[in-house]
């Protein structure tokens, strides 16, 4: 799935393109597109005592093979803006639809984390599907595979085995984002009954080696900004919880309890206990939690006090609709009209049986704070300076930008 254009745009492929070829860069993104769109979608490899299926994300019961082989790959530059019909509609055929679904439960899709059988949404991620042990054992069983291998999950060990050791997870990518998490390769070996998993770790730093300030110090550069970023940008539900555990309304909350909600909300395990001197203020009643807002506000302050919330919801979708953006702004003018950055926010938060109960208002009141000087367009520099988070306390304007900055993953070198 990381072939997808969207993606692409989003975690700085299109811009190492760009900055390394100016000149061609718009050719070369195109070239690159249909390149993509041209890759397959599984493997199928013969061990010579196994036959073992793989792909990035999983399977679900939609899945038909024979189908997949059978189906126009290059129809498929994203898997979230569906194609338009071979009929030369907008709107899908019944058979077409189920294509779509596959092609994302297969580039999508992960194992159930609760173990539940049969399958259902993937609302972790809002695509593809989460698919128990008995839709493996129905899959393999009907194609005569005997494991499913795919990746497309950071695991610690750098692996993990499922469904009775018939699907493996394989992530290759040590410390992770700048987690400290193993990679893993897998080597099978022909005629070999079970495969070799390899683990390694490379540029790791012992944390716990370390003393507390140099710990700080790793942690602030570059992924302090991050967390903030995701601290402001969950910042209602990480206040409606605060309030909601604090019963009689004293602005405190037990350490334990502030970092169960931290954990929870986030979906980060961090050492918050360790961290929080750097996020919140404490005394001898406990975590003083809204004093963790109180230095850093989303710098559309005019905005921000007429429509609470609103650049909130924004800031969260920031990188799919610099995605989108991007992707309408296909003559790299830098501009798009605020009738089509409305069309991205219906998409956005059009129900999924597309009933038009989509905001009207709402939409507009989103699109009027992208357009800043009201022209009627929506510049990529309005787009951006409207995602900037500053440390109001420290500076007053700009201790650092966080909306507009591309968004880093570490390199492994080996």
């Amino acid at each position: 799935n990381h072939e997808d254009v969207l993606v692409a745009a989003q975690y700085g492929f299109q811009d190492e393109v760009n900055r390394k070829y100016r000149t061609h860069k718009t050719s070369l993104i195109d070239l690159f597109k249909d390149i993509f769109s041209w890759l397959p979608l599984y493997s199928s490899v013969h061990t010579g005592k196994s036959k073992i299926i793989i792909m990035h994300g999983g399977i679900s019961d939609l899945i038909k093979l024979e189908e997949i082989k059978s189906l126009q790959r290059n129809r498929y530059v994203t898997m979230e803006i569906p194609p338009e019909s071979k009929s030369g509609g907008k709107e899908l055929t019944s058979d077409e639809e189920d294509e779509y679904f596959q092609m994302q439960d297969l580039l999508w899709s992960d194992p159930d984390p609760y173990n539940r059988e049969g399958c259902r949404n993937n609302d972790q991620r809002n695509i593809g599907a989460f698919w128990g042990s008995n839709i493996t054992e129905e899959f393999l069983n009907q194609y005569n595979y005997s494991m499913i291998i795919r990746s497309h999950q950071v695991k610690q060990k750098g692996y993990e085995y499922t469904h009775d050791e018939k699907v493996l997870t394989v992530f290759s990518a040590s410390n992770y984002c700048g987690g400290f998490n193993w990679g893993a390769i897998v080597r099978w070996d022909y005629n070999e009954e079970e495969p070799w998993l390899i683990s390694y770790k490379i540029g790791s730093v012992e944390m716990k080696n370390l003393s507390f300030n140099k710990q700080v110090t790793l942690f602030e550069d570059p992924a302090y900004h991050s967390l903030m970023e995701k601290i402001i940008t969950n910042k209602s539900s990480l206040q409606k919880e605060f309030e909601k555990r604090d019963r009689y309304r004293t602005n405190h909350l037990p350490l334990k309890i502030w970092f169960e909600i931290m954990t929870n909300v986030l979906r980060i395990n961090l050492p918050w206990l360790t961290l929080r001197s750097k996020l919140v203020q404490e005394d001898k009643q406990g975590i003083l939690y809204n004093t963790m807002f109180d230095e850093y506000s989303l710098d559309n302050t005019k905005f921000q006090i007429s429509n609470p919330g609103i650049m909130e919801d924004l800031y969260m979708w920031k990188d799919l609709l610099m995605r989108l953006f991007n992707l309408i702004d296909q003559d790299h003018s830098g501009f798009i009209t605020r009738d089509e950055f409305a069309d991205i926010l219906k998409l956005l938060l059009c129900d999924e049986d597309n009933s038009d109960g989509i905001n009207e208002t709402y939409i507009e009141e989103l699109s009027s704070a992208m357009d800043l000087d009201k022209n009627g367009r929506i510049d990529i520099n309005e787009f951006l300076e409207s995602f900037r988070i500053v440390n109001v306390k420290n500076s007053g304007k700009s201790n650092y930008q966080s909306g507009s900055s591309k968004k880093k993953v570490q390199n492994t070198n080996f």
